[in-house]
């Protein structure tokens, strides 16, 4: 599903929700753009919406609370999309020669993670502002202990579900926590230098690679 970062117009006097929805989006289009959480103003955002700046403190504390809602939201979209690939149990089927050979393959946890890689593959190139949002921009360092508290983790929650579905006597036992990470980010280094070279990304060959990477992993 594509990115939907749009300039929208300025809210009436009280639709809050509407407002704060605003917010979030300018913040996320200046953060995407900048690249640097630090670059990133309320007064910026404020402009970029239409509105003075005293009206985001209705909505956000401050700038890391603006910044955290953002980028949470990012990772929360990712997530429902690798999830409902899941929950679907088939890969996607317009871009691979290998997914149109499984995509009448019956639902089963294999499946359902090889539909996930897919996603994957897709919410990048179809939502590459987000995509950098969650993982390209620069951040303002913060405390060690509060990075178990980070969105990126709902993401590795994902695939270690998907991974735990797998049978028990699976080749290569592949299994949770660690080998999950490992997975994961084998796959996000696929796309990411599929999307950092200077030409148009070969979507079949992408999914190919992803699922070369999955046979690697997991036998079937």
């Amino acid at each position: 599903m594509a990115e939907t970062f749009k300039r929208r117009a300025p809210s009436q006097w009280g639709e809050g929700g509407a407002l704060k929805e605003e917010i979030l989006a300018a913040a996320a289009r200046l953060l995407a753009e900048s690249g640097r959480e630090e670059a990133l103003s309320l007064r910026a955002v404020a402009r970029e919406v239409g509105i003075a700046a005293p009206s985001i403190y209705l909505h956000f504390k401050d700038r890391s609370d603006l910044v955290a809602t953002v980028t949470r939201r990012a990772y929360e979209k990712l997530v429902a999309e690798l999830r409902e690939a899941r929950d679907g149990g088939t890969p996607h089927t317009t871009h691979s020669p290998h997914a149109t050979h499984t995509s009448h393959a019956p639902h089963t946890p294999r499946t359902a993670l090889r539909a996930m890689a897919h996603r994957y593959c897709t919410f990048a190139l179809e939502n590459p502002r987000r995509f950098r949002l969650m993982f390209g921009v620069e951040r303002i360092v913060g405390p060690r202990e509060d990075s178990p508290r980070h969105p990126v983790w709902l993401v590795l929650g994902a695939w270690e579900e998907a991974l735990a579905a797998l049978p028990g006597d699976r080749s290569g036992q592949v299994g949770t926590g660690q080998d999950a990470l490992l997975l994961w980010s084998a796959l996000h280094g696929i796309v990411t230098i599929a999307m950092a070279l200077p030409y148009e990304v070969d979507r079949c060959g992408l999914i190919q690679r992803a699922d070369d990477l999955l046979d690697r992993i997991v036998a079937g």
